[in-house]
């Protein structure tokens, strides 16, 4: 007879184990399939507890008898045993069925008959685990292997196993949904900048996070659902599907219709706070801009409160406000630079090239270009200034002492040079590169001419050896040569000259340009307009410098 353990009707083993695995519950045996161990000890009273293996070193035949667990039998005690049992009953052998915890594997224990009861065969096995509900992952061959195993035991009533019969499949859980970044989102900031030959550069802190319109801020990878599993006996077991994670676009970002890309909506200053994705295009800076953050290059625009340190070099597409000064520091910006305090220089340093007006408070040993106008309230010093438009120094103290200033528009101020005599150059209407571009186009065209000159020298030279039929072809070649030299000669003058003429036409448009002096121009300073100069010899009060119609500097009444 085979016997079936499990306590219930079928139907509640099965629902039972189910809510079990459902549960999470997985208790896999750490059994390879087909691993078989034995035990002599005879079958426990249901409910089925696995009885305690027996190795080797633990129970065995010797030569005397039986020793379990180190108690030897005589062999006349258990022949005596034996046979008292096997007259008194006759057990087929018996087949018992244990499912874990999770229904993920079933083992069986097989008895030997006793007193010459029924062998057990392969399709008494899969009876009783179909009994048990086992239908899903039996192998067979290892069924197969164990009763043939079983067949060849002699001693009655001992039990074989626990032997895996079944292999349930557990759940795979579904991988969580994953968020990549852009790169500058995830950089470490406030780190030196190391160089390719190993130096490490301590003004380049990659505290700016550049982006531009479009650019791809985060992706986000869905979950996966994950793939059920299988109880022994047939029942799905829900896999746990992968969590979700959102993406949080903020200000200046964009989000597509999937939900799962973000973008830049403008340039800007891309940040990632707290998974947050927002760009900005004002970068503010709440400190001076010096050896904590590094040099400063953004595509929009920059508000600093507080310095621009000596050293230190702020770029950027839009305006740059400094809310402190520029002591020896650098500001290359496409828009307007506006400085609170003053614009200094330091032993060379110090310099502001904007694509839009300059604004500060005063401009002291330092070079500064403005494509439009130039505002120094307080005066402007031993500098270097540019501007596409007007230079004004109108403030109480507003005063240009040395230097170099000059505007193609005007240039006005309030005192022009000093009593000291300071030489002080004021230049309108053209600008010094203008000037200097022009004196170097002039001294090209010279060069050019001459080259031209010998040129033809040679080419007569040799057109006459060839007429007389005294040419070789050495000298043939070099005729080619000299041939095609002139003709270069000659595209290089006329590139020259007609540059030199939109410059000479810049100077005569200069007639409009004024250089004035709201309350006195020293002498020291040296006034150009156009390619007309004029030096005072003597203080000029309220002095208006302008071209008249010889293009002569006139000089009236500011």
């Amino acid at each position: 007879m085979e016997g079936n353990p499990q306590s219930g009707p079928r139907q509640s083993i099965q629902d039972e184990g189910v809510a079990r695995a459902a549960a999470g519950a997985s208790g896999i045996p750490q059994l390879m399939m087909g691993e078989m161990s034995a035990a002599f000890v005879t079958p426990p009273p249901a409910p089925v507890v696995p009885a305690k293996g027996c190795g080797p070193d633990e129970s065995h035949l010797g030569d005397e008898g039986l020793v379990v667990d180190g108690v030897g039998f005589e062999q006349s005690e258990m022949d005596a045993d034996q046979n008292a049992s096997i007259a008194e009953t006759v057990q087929d052998s018996e087949t018992i069925v244990q499912l874990d915890d999770g229904l993920l594997a079933a083992q069986i224990f097989i008895t030997t008959p006793v007193g010459g009861g029924n062998p057990a065969t392969l399709e008494g096995v899969n009876a009783r685990l179909a009994e048990a509900g086992v239908v899903y992952g039996i192998d067979e061959e290892v069924l197969q292997k164990v009763v043939n195993e079983v067949l060849s035991l002699t001693i009655p009533g001992m039990r074989w196993g626990p032997i895996l019969a079944a292999q349930g499949r557990a759940p795979v859980g579904g991988e969580d949904a994953r968020i990549d970044y852009h790169p500058c989102l995830t950089a470490t900031s406030g780190r030196p900048k190391v160089e390719s030959d190993g130096t490490v550069n301590l003004f380049e802190l990659n505290v700016v996070h550049n982006v531009t319109k479009g650019t791809v801020l985060a992706v986000e990878t869905p979950p996966t659902p994950g793939q059920p599993g299988m109880t022994v006996m047939g029942a799905e077991i829900p896999a746990r599907p992968g969590r979700e994670c959102w993406l949080k676009p903020r200000k200046g970002t964009e989000q597509s219709e999937d939900k799962y890309t973000v973008t830049a909506a403008f340039d800007g200053h891309a940040t990632l706070i707290q998974g947050e994705i927002s760009v900005a295009n004002v970068y503010h800076v709440n400190k001076d801009v010096g050896v904590e953050t590094g040099n400063i290059q953004f595509v929009g625009s920059v508000v600093i409160r507080g310095n621009v340190q000596n050293g230190f070099t702020v770029k950027a597409e839009g305006d740059v406000e400094v809310q402190g000064g520029v002591d020896g520091g650098s500001i290359e910006t496409s828009g307007n630079v506006t400085v609170q305090y003053g614009i200094k220089g330091a032993l060379g340093r110090g310099k502001v090239v904007a694509g839009g007006a300059v604004k500060a408070k005063f401009i002291e040993n330092a070079d500064v270009r403005a494509g439009t106008n130039v505002w120094a309230a307080d005066g402007i010093l031993q500098s270097r200034v540019e501007a596409g438009a007007t230079i004004e120094v109108l403030g109480r103290r507003g005063a240009i002492i040395g230097g170099r200033v000059s505007a193609l528009v005007k240039v006005s101020a309030r005192t022009l040079g000093s009593a000291m005599g300071s030489s002080t150059e004021i230049s309108a209407g053209v600008t010094p590169a203008a000037r200097t571009e022009l004196g170097e186009i002039r001294k090209k065209q010279a060069e050019m001419e001459e080259l031209v000159v010998r040129a033809n020298q040679m080419i007569q030279f040799l057109v006459e050896q060839e007429r007389r039929g005294t040419l070789g072809p050495q000298k043939r070649s070099n005729l080619s040569k000299l041939v095609a030299t002139q003709g270069q000669l000659y595209n290089t003058i006329e590139s020259l000259t007609l540059r030199a003429k939109e410059l000479e036409q810049m100077f005569s448009e200069s007639r409009t340009a004024v250089i004035e002096a709201r309350e006195v121009c020293h002498p020291g300073v040296t006034a150009l307009i156009g390619g007309a100069r004029y030096a005072p010899s003597m203080p000029l009060t309220r002095a208006k410098f302008h071209l008249n119609d010889q293009q002569e500097i006139e000089v009236g009444k500011a």
